[in-house]
């Protein structure tokens, strides 16, 4: 079951002097720079944006895709191909817009602000790869790349262990595989568990008191049993955006579990055209299977699985899920996160916001996708 809100106000993020002087830039007859090598395929693009693109491989329904880069796959993919089609004509759109650049820098104000407002009494201690909080058990960790991601719970840096970058844990000693036609045992639901709206409003008010503007947001609440997910998607000049969402975890009595979101703040780039929404739903077409956005120029900060309470078993196994098709029942213009290369093992020092056909569905794994309407002779592969 789950319980979607969602709230569309346009603002300007940046002051219209600032705009105006680049929109000038743009008219001079400058051309618009070829943007650096970016990590397209983690950002979830099926292929190079252009007319001359070619198609890169779909795996057949029901298997695997290739695993991307720094992706933490403990498990098989669950997502298997989607077969898109049009519900009616696809609209007109701008045949322009301007992209966003994300740093990797922030003010430590802000990571304070941060801190204060996930309830952390401890200082935020900087260092080479960032800014780190603990209270307790509890941890907020800031990561000095692109976009400034940063990771909020309980264990983050203790536990039963923490490892830094390489690949999954494996089931081992103490952990069992449970077996997949056993009947499964839901644990009891907490019986305090905030409502959906209440569970947004202590969203909103960390985001806010986070330093994070919610005009125009897109905000959106999913019932997971034992909690309630919230999920923000903030706007960038008044437009949607893909890839750099807040998420908030809320649990029993109104306790934030789990948070995670972006701190840097995008400064304006070049204004590029675009490829044509027909073009954006060919994309749309050569997607792969849905599969998790992930930061790979962070490493990854896992905590080795201790042994569970109670049987000590967990799902090592899956079976695939058939086959679905989507139908998109409209089309916006957005923007998509689109992280550079990491190179010699450093995190990405910056990503973009790329303008986007955000393509809305309806029967697919998700209610959104967005595809690249850059074209590709400015995307640098």
């Amino acid at each position: 079951m789950a319980w979607v809100v969602a709230a569309v106000v346009t603002v300007g993020l940046v002051g219209g002097g600032v705009l105006v002087a680049r929109e000038r830039a743009d008219r001079a007859g400058r051309p618009p720079a070829v943007l650096p090598a970016l990590d397209l395929d983690a950002a979830g693009q099926p292929a190079a944006a252009g007319a001359n693109a070619a198609a890169q491989p779909v795996p057949a329904p029901g298997t695997a895709a290739p695993s991307m880069p720094g992706s933490v796959e403990p498990y098989p993919r669950l997502w298997p191909q989607v077969t898109y089609r049009l519900k009616g004509p696809l609209p007109s759109l701008p045949d322009r817009a301007r992209a966003w650049k994300l740093g990797n820098t922030t003010d430590p104000d802000r990571v304070a602000a941060l801190a204060a407002a996930l309830g952390l009494t401890g200082r935020p201690k900087q260092d080479a790869t960032g800014w780190t909080v603990t209270d307790g058990r509890r941890a907020l960790m800031v990561n000095r790349a692109a976009g400034v991601p940063w990771s909020y719970g309980t264990d983050l840096l203790t536990a039963c262990g923490t490892r830094i970058g390489g690949g999954p844990y494996r089931p081992g000693r103490g952990i069992q595989c449970v077996d997949p036609d056993a009947p499964a045992a839901s644990p009891p639901r907490p019986a305090d568990l905030p409502s959906p709206a209440e569970a947004e409003r202590i969203a909103r008010d960390l985001a806010t008191r986070a330093g994070l503007d919610l005009t125009g947001a897109r905000v959106r609440v999913v019932d997971s049993w034992a909690s309630r997910t919230v999920t923000i998607d903030p706007a960038v000049d008044g437009t949607p955006t893909s890839g750099m969402a807040w998420t908030v975890t809320v649990g029993a009595k109104g306790e934030v579990r789990y948070a995670a979101g972006w701190l840097a703040t995008p400064e304006p780039a070049d204004t590029y055209p675009l490829i044509g929404v027909q073009a954006g739903f060919e994309q749309l077409t050569k997607a792969r299977p849905l599969q998790p956005m992930t930061r790979l120029a962070v490493p990854a900060v896992e905590r080795r699985p201790c042994r569970p309470a109670g049987a000590g078993t967990v799902p090592c196994t899956v079976r695939p899920l058939p086959a679905r098709v989507a139908t998109v029942t409209g089309v916006r213009l957005g923007f998509k996160l689109a992280p550079a290369i990491p190179k010699a093992g450093r995190p990405a020092e910056v990503a973009y916001l790329l303008p986007a056909y955000l393509f809305d569905l309806e029967g697919g794994w998700t209610d959104v996708r967005a595809v690249v309407a850059v074209p590709s002779r400015y995307l640098t592969r």
